[in-house]
């Protein structure tokens, strides 16, 4: 398959599960997977709510978004701009010293810190 061809089946996939998640709710249907971590233990991982929190979003509702899963919509600016900074092929000292600040390996840590805080206080309070 051509590198165009492969792009244009990532393209409509991607919008094919935006418009899925934005019309479906994740809670109300069985055709989304559920967290096994949930299933097993009873205790929510970093990632429970993440797909509600995802449908809460593009259907404009931050608030039911921040109730299923706050990290989500707090890290998604975050990960988006981390995503558009890989696809980028000019570096100017402006964007080097974002991605120097914002996506090292100390950020990365505390990054990791937030989620494992996350994940121990949802279960906690």
């Amino acid at each position: 398959m051509l590198p165009s061809t492969k792009r244009i089946f990532l393209i409509f996939g991607l919008l094919a599960l935006v418009v899925l998640y934005g019309l479906i709710n994740p809670s109300e249907s069985a055709i989304f997977p559920k967290c096994p971590i949930f299933k097993f233990t009873g205790l929510q991982c970093s990632g429970c709510g993440s797909q509600r929190a995802v449908h809460h979003l593009l259907n404009f509702d931050i608030g039911a978004a921040i109730q299923s899963n706050a990290l989500v919509v707090f890290f998604l600016p975050y990960i988006v701009i981390g995503l558009l900074f890989d696809r980028t092929t000019v570096w100017t000292p402006r964007k080097l010293v974002v991605r120097k600040t914002f996506y090292s390996t100390k950020a990365i840590l505390v990054i990791l810190a937030v989620i494992l805080a996350f994940t121990v206080l949802r279960n906690v309070l």
